[in-house]
């Protein structure tokens, strides 16, 4: 399946850059990997050391690039905080802290801030180191985090987001990706260590190159490369049996990627992180909402007390006066936010959330082999019917020259016959006319005096006469 997932001529643009910068991060950003233990400055004091640590090294990791404007201190703080889960639970991961892309794939015509497509770049180094190692060793599953989420409750794990190995209708599961308002959200996702997912981040990092047409209206970067690859018709997964569908799920917002509003606007249309964060606008996690014009209702992106993280997309430019109160109350490890009574709610959630959408993969698999059977057939059928045409054409075509055979022979049996039928010419010869060939002499003609002549002929000397009566003379 991997080998013929992007089999078009821009996806083999696509792998070919891929494996060119990946190459190249290696050789020059290879320290950018690091454990748990060090993705933080020391300069920045907590706690950890009494923090309870895992025993076991989980088979699940995380990856985060904090280049350029996300190497800050507000960025370091938010970073302490996955420090704290990672510790929890034994997962390692791996943090960039330097831009790895050239101007080739990072020329972004918007002017916005440079290092987005070092997340792509940096995701695929670690996913094919994982993929050198033996199976035993290497990681299982990876979760991006942008680098500015903030881990909100310690206690739950990113395992009880995976797909249960139990069910055999989620096999080919390699995504987990939430959708808000903008679709699908590429702020936090899960990637199973597979061929699959080297291929589809090879095909976003080398979307600049390809899709380069596109990336002049897209309104995001990587994120509009993922919501082409996955959704768009003329995505090289459109061809694959199931679009591709098979390989990834849409999963809740609040799973791991909450955001700190209920509305990206106001009522009257604007930018609400356009400004920087009042304490109106500072989210209870609870039903209770910010007046911001839109009315009552809770959406599913908003984030609730106990949800695992808070993301803090398009807050760019006002992001330390987002993510401070946040991070202040992250910190005090409040018992509404941090506690493990949510993890046994997911759990539930979860499995019966895994289960619904095993019961529709089957399903929608069985449609899909149908269907791919319908088109083999169809194939098959448009095969023969050629072959019956191109035996009929040829069947045609060789009674036709039967027919063009029989006419020439029809009509050089007609001439044969008028020449054998009719009288041919007599051939006079003049009295000085010779006949010779190459041994023979030249004959002269025959007297005039020897052989038949018209009248009464007179016979020549010394020959018999045979007259009518029996006489002879």
């Amino acid at each position: 399946m991997t080998a013929s997932i992007f089999r078009t001529k821009p996806a083999r643009v696509a792998t070919a850059i891929a494996v060119l910068c990946l190459v190249w991060i290696w050789l020059s950003n290879i320290q950018g990997v690091r454990l748990t233990d060090d993705v933080v400055p020391v300069s920045y004091s907590s706690d950890d050391n009494n923090e309870t640590r895992s025993a076991v090294r989980s088979r699940i990791g995380k990856v985060t690039v904090a280049a350029n404007q996300l190497d800050s201190d507000t960025i370091d703080r938010a970073l302490r905080t996955h420090q704290r889960h990672n510790a929890r639970h034994g997962y390692t991961h791996f943090i960039a802290k330097n831009q790895a892309v050239g101007s080739m794939i990072e020329n972004d015509r918007h002017n916005r801030p440079e290092g987005a497509w070092t997340k792509p770049a940096y995701l695929l180094s670690v996913l094919v180191a994982e993929l050198e190692k033996p199976e035993e060793e290497r990681l299982e599953w990876v979760f991006w985090f942008d680098a500015d989420t903030i881990i909100m409750n310690l206690e739950t794990p990113l395992e009880v987001f995976l797909p249960p190995h139990k069910l055999a209708g989620l096999d080919n599961v390699d995504l987990l990706m939430a959708t808000n308002w903008d679709g699908l959200n590429s702020g936090v996702f899960a990637l199973r260590v597979s061929g699959w997912s080297v291929s589809l981040i090879s095909a976003v990092l080398s979307y600049p190159i390809y899709q380069a047409a596109r990336l002049e209206t897209d309104r995001f970067r990587d994120q509009s490369a993922f919501q082409f690859l996955l959704q768009h018709p003329e995505s090289p997964l459109a061809d694959l049996p199931m679009r591709g569908a098979d390989h990834w799920v849409d999963v809740p917002m609040r799973w791991f990627n909450s955001l700190p509003v209920n509305n990206a606007f106001y009522g009257n249309g604007t930018w609400i992180f356009g400004q920087e964060m009042t304490p109106a606008l500072f989210d209870k996690g609870t039903k209770e909402l910010a007046n911001d014009g839109n009315g009552p209702f809770v959406n599913p992106w908003k984030i609730m007390q106990g949800d695992l993280a808070v993301h803090f997309a398009g807050t760019s430019y006002v992001r330390d006066s987002w993510m401070g109160p946040w991070l202040n109350r992250a910190e005090a490890l409040l018992p509404q936010w941090n506690n493990a009574t949510t993890k046994e709610v997911l759990k539930q959630e979860t499995a019966e959330f895994w289960n619904r959408i095993n019961d529709q993969m089957v399903v929608d698999r069985q449609k899909a082999e149908i269907e791919e059977e319908q088109k083999a057939r169809a194939k098959d059928e448009g095969k023969k019917q050629a072959e019956r045409a191109r035996l009929l054409r040829e069947k045609k075509e060789k009674e036709a020259l039967a027919k063009q055979r029989l006419e020439m022979e029809r009509k050089v049996e007609e001439k044969d016959k008028k020449q054998v039928g009719g009288v041919a010419p007599p051939v006079i010869a003049s009295a000085n006319t010779t006949r010779h060939d190459d041994t023979k002499k030249a004959v002269p003609p025959p007297s005039p005096s020897v052989g038949l002549s018209f009248g009464n002929p007179t016979p020549p000397q010394n020959s018999t006469v045979l007259h009518s009566n029996g006489t002879r003379s």
